[in-house]
């Protein structure tokens, strides 16, 4: 046993040492206001359940905190939650003015209150508040001032005590309690019985003791810490006695690694070792937003909760990550710093500062910006706006004033060592004398460019990149005067012209376009993708910069995150991830970097006006045995239609009514420390995959089915599942889809299909007698149509054999008129004949009479003509006439002719006129028509209608 503790005295003093420094860090501390939690401004008290659940005594009630969700509980009587105990069995007990009780979990998971001020028995309460609550054996001690009560799981009675007790706590097996204006006693058999004079503990009020070896550790008000042991008290002398007896210690609390937890009344908290070696502070100056702390605790993971008189912080003690933030001024971003044993360097945009015993000063004459400080040999060498400085103290000497000293890397040239540093424009060399000094040689010709980065792979190609864009390939000249070989490379992948980063892995030289990782391949000469990294890294997206850290680690950083990775031969896996947001407040956008210390092996990541310090050993943490759990803490389903909402208690067999289709999950995990853990969900009955929903600890799901379904939840960090929980269920079938329903259902489907067959029959029986009836009409339609068809074929017929006639008819009247003309003109001569007396009279009279009996009048022949001729060519004449009414008949008779289409000599035979008497009726009949002298009159004539 001894031998175990002197083991952790010995592991808790490492601890303790190798978080000493030249600048003085401090735990992160996150910060909980009024906006936050939604309550009282005051806190009074804390204290953490079995499952993780943090609860806090506040002005308004009791507060719980599950690391996602505050919740706040009034008490019956709206008063303070001055203290809070959490007994064994779960009950969290709480003391307030007047009335104490306790706080238990109904079946939906609710907190409720049961009252133990009215089960005192014969006891007049007189202004008695509950200030502490200690568990004595099976018992529960509620201590006021001038009371105490005692409650045995079933009975609560009350002691008025004479004297007035301050307070009452537990020291090993031991209680004791500070009585008002007397010393320090011991709480045994329901009274106190003296232990020290007031005197021994420097007239000062005990405010809290603490486990010290096998003694007490006694914490006063304005004197300071007494270590009681063996009967003696011994003053126990610290690194800040002066402070803790100016600033007056209210709460004192001990920590899982032996590690001392002083909160003052008005300069904040204090972490004291055992030797009384300072640890860290924190108060206004760093990030506490109160100086008075009303309570402290400790909890399981080892991180320290402070009850302030304004808000509640979370002090991250049991932690990696440290960091210093200057309270008095800023310093704007840092770019770079040095650490060494008894004072610290810091490259920032406004200067280099120095770091000694706790004082921050701007190196004089090294103002603007600084790029980088670093150390080579027994030189500090600082990058600056102004040149190339060496720095010893507060004194900076130039060494080059080649302006914008970016960057500056080791290098081999012929084997000998050399210093090659980026500008603004050149690059330079520096050498190292006998005296191991380095000075400036001279810049290198052949190269202006602002160079931000500079590696050197095993073929001793230098690779620069350029401060905006793109990376050069390059070899210094045998005689250091110049650049050869210069390859330039503007694009990596698809991202042209870009700001690339450029550093090295295991002494590969590696790349990075923001998407993927390249590297250089000697043997093709050319730049291809980094497969293996690219394929095990895919998660580091946006890398501004890459640092070693010892061994086979590398830090890789983004805007938002760094990342640990251990990268072996074609290995990689992250080791740990440290989230900006843990720096609230703190804007870094891409310009954070990391450097690491090969002496302390610790990191420094460099922000915006702060430093972190990152322990790489892990080994110094407290190891919690405790794995939280993750599980649904509440169930709240809603009507979709009604908007009724109704919260619902969480068993193993959950049955929600079918109206609240819509359910909402909300998860606890009550994990304070892990800023990179992710949540995921599945609901297998709706879909058999994983939804990430970054860290939000509550899920809704709308409109789900009736069904059976399974939730499952996991918390996640990387690889790693952290968590689980799984939560069957089941959303009834509606009223309308039980199986009585449904039976009905099917009942009323026959009857309705029975009806529709009836219906349907009907339907098809008029279809069908509508199709005879229509098929009837169509086919009586349809011979009517052929009976009319016929008719009209013989109606054409009869016009066609009419007009055929009719032709035959103006044909045979043609013929007449021409036989009546020939029987004139065979008249004429035979009266010509008997006037000339050749032939007797009484002959050629018989031959005139029989010649007269078959001569037709030339009316009466046109008159046929023309009757016939209307009815051929559809009322021709009548037309004509009606047109133009100023034709005469021998116009008319003319024009039929032309119709017919007969030539000139014909027409003037028929007319019995001369060629030129029808070319004169030909002239008159144009002027008459007004018919142009290009258009053919007996075209005209025969398209005349």
């Amino acid at each position: 046993m001894r031998t175990t503790l002197l083991l952790f005295c010995v592991f808790s003093l490492f601890s303790s040492l190798s978080r000493g420094s030249s600048i003085p860090f401090s735990p992160i501390v996150r910060s909980y206001s009024v906006s936050n939690y939604n309550a009282g401004i005051q806190n009074w008290s804390v204290a953490q359940d079995e499952r993780g659940i943090m609860y806090i005594g506040n002005n308004k009630g009791l507060l719980e905190f599950d690391g996602n969700r505050w919740k706040l509980h009034e008490l019956p009587t709206k008063n303070i939650v001055r203290t809070v105990y959490i007994g064994e069995d779960g009950k969290i007990f709480v003391g307030s003015f007047e009335e104490f009780g306790y706080f238990e979990h109904d079946s939906l998971g609710s907190l409720v209150y049961h009252s133990l001020k009215d089960e005192v028995k014969d006891f007049r309460f007189q202004n008695d508040e509950i200030w502490s609550i200690v568990p004595v054996q099976d018992e529960i001690v509620f201590q006021s001032f001038g009371s105490l009560f005692i409650y045995d799981g079933h009975t609560v009675r009350g002691i008025r005590t004479k004297s007035l007790p301050l307070n009452l706590f537990q020291v090993g097996d031991t209680f004791y309690s500070q009585l008002i204006n007397e010393g320090l006693s011991i709480f045994i058999n329901d009274g106190f019985e003296h232990l020290i004079d007031r005197k021994l503990l420097g007239d000062s009020d005990v405010m809290a003791g603490l486990s010290y070896d096998d003694g007490a550790l006694l914490l006063t008000r304005n004197s300071g810490g007494f270590i009681y042991q063996h009967g003696k008290v011994v003053k126990w002398h610290t690194e800040c006695d002066a402070e803790l007896e100016k600033y007056t210690v209210n709460r004192v609390v001990m920590t899982k690694d032996s590690c001392y937890i002083i909160g003052t009344i008005s300069n904040g908290v204090y972490a004291i070792d055992k030797k009384g070696r300072l640890l860290w502070k924190e108060n206004t100056d760093s990030r506490l937003q109160n100086n008075t702390v009303l309570g402290l605790y400790c909890d399981a993971d080892n991180n320290v909760w402070v009850a302030l008189d304004e808000g509640i912080a979370y002090i991250l003690n049991n932690s990696l990550v440290y960091y210093y933030e200057p309270p008095y001024r800023k310093i704007g971003m840092i770019y770079d710093v040095l650490v060494k044993e008894d004072e610290a360097y810091v490259a920032s945009n406004q200067g280099v500062y120095r770091m000694k015993s706790g004082k921050l000063e701007l190196v004089p004459g090294l103002e603007e910006q600084a790029w980088y400080v670093k150390e080579w040999g027994n030189q500090i060498l600082c990058g600056h706006n102004k040149g190339t400085f060496q720095i010893a103290g507060l004194q900076a000497s130039l060494i080059s004033d080649v302006r914008g000293a970016m960057c500056m890397r080791e290098i081999y040239h012929e084997g000998h060592p050399l210093l090659l540093q980026g500008t603004y424009t050149f690059l330079n060399l520096y050498k190292e004398n006998a005296s191991g000094v380095w000075s400036f040689l001279n810049s290198l010709g052949g190269f202006t460019h602002m160079v931000r980065g500079i590696e050197m792979d095993h073929r001793g190609n230098i690779w620069v990149k350029h401060l905006r864009k793109g990376l050069f390939r390059l070899r210094i000249s045998p005689d250091l005067k110049r650049v050869e070989d210069l390859k330039m490379y503007m694009e990596l992948g698809d991202v042209k012209d870009g700001n690339f980063s450029l550093f090295k892995i295991n002494g590969r030289v590696v790349f990075s376009n923001g998407k993927a990782f390249y590297t250089y391949e000697d043997m093709t000469d050319s730049i291809i993708p980094y497969e293996v990294m690219n394929e095990q890294l895919p998660e580091l997206k946006g890398i501004n910069d890459v640092s070693h850290a010892g061994g086979h680690m590398y830090w890789f950083v983004s805007g938002r995150m760094a990342y640990l990775v251990k990268c072996e031969m074609n290995v990689f896996q992250i080791e740990h991830r440290i989230p900006f947001s843990l720096f609230e407040g703190l804007s870094i956008e891409e310009r954070a970097a990391m450097v690491y210390d090969k002496g302390s092996k610790s990191s420094y990541l460099c922000l915006n006006n702060a430093i972190a310090r990152i322990d790489a050993d892990s080994s110094l943490l407290y190891k919690s045995s405790v794995k939280r759990s993750l599980w649904v803490s509440g169930i709240t389903v809603e009507a979709e239609w009604t908007g009724k909402k109704k919260q619902l208690s969480v068993q193993e067999e959950n049955k929600i009514e079918a109206e609240f289709s819509t359910v909402c999950f909300s998860l606890c995990y009550p994990v304070y420390n892990n800023y990179t853990y992710k949540v995921r969900y599945k609901l297998e009955g709706l879909n058999d995959q994983w939804v990430d929903n970054e860290r939000s600890l509550e899920k809704k799901y709308t409109r789900l089915p009736f069904g059976s379904y399974v939730f499952k939840a996991e918390v996640y960090d990387g690889n790693q599942i952290l968590a689980s929980t799984t939560l069957p269920f089941v959303i009834l079938r509606p009223w309308y889809l039980s199986y009585w329903a449904i039976s009905g259902y099917v009942l009323a489907g026959l009857i309705l299909l029975l009806l529709l067959q009836y219906i349907v029959y009907q339907s098809v029986k008029k279809k069908k007698d509508r199709v005879i009836e229509q098929q009837r009409i169509a086919h009586q339609a349809e011979i009517e149509q052929q009976e009319k068809k016929i008719i009209e074929l013989e109606k054409e017929q009869l016009e066609a054999d009419l007009r055929f006639k009719s032709k035959e008819l103006s044909g045979v009247v043609m013929t007449n008129i021409a036989h009546q003309e020939f029987l004139n003109s065979l008249k004429e001569e035979i009266q010509q004949q008997k006037l000339s007396g050749q032939y007797t009279r009484k002959n050629l009279d018989k031959l005139l009479a029989l010649v007269n009996n078959n001569i037709v009048s030339d009316e009466e022949s046109w008159n046929m003509f023309q009757a016939n001729f209307d009815r051929i060519h559809e009322n021709f004449f009548r037309n004509l006439k009606q047109q133009y009414p100023d034709l005469t008949s021998g116009d008319l008779r003319f024009c039929a002719l032309l119709r017919l289409n007969l030539p000139t000599k014909e027409i003037a035979k028929l007319l019995n006129i001369s060629i030129r008497g029808v070319d004169a009726a030909r002239y008159r009949l144009r002027k008459k028509f007004n018919l142009p002298q290009e258009d053919s009159l007996t075209d005209f004539m025969i398209n005349f209608k």
